[in-house]
């Protein structure tokens, strides 16, 4: 068995903050980064990489394990410990 890890995205819209910048474009915060900013001339978002937009939704990527259920065990063959 081996842990696998693969690229994922997380839902993060209801942890993004939107604060006012002094050119009238709202920038987006997610665990207090600045991830990007939303530009209400042009209506898109400019999002860091690793971000992305469906939908009106905010999506980060991540990196998890394939198989967060499995356990590392390190048995002791040849005296029978485990």
């Amino acid at each position: 068995m081996s842990f696998l890890l693969k690229q994922k995205t997380m839902d993060i819209t209801q942890h993004v903050i939107g604060k006012l910048n002094e050119n009238g474009d709202f920038q987006l915060f997610y665990d207090n980064e600045c991830v990007g900013q939303f530009v209400r001339e042009s209506n898109t978002f400019k999002l860091k990489h690793g971000y992305e937009q469906q939908n009106g939704r905010i999506l980060k990527s991540v990196t998890a394990t394939g198989n967060p259920n499995m356990k590392y065990v390190d048995c002791d063959t040849e005296d029978g410990w485990c």
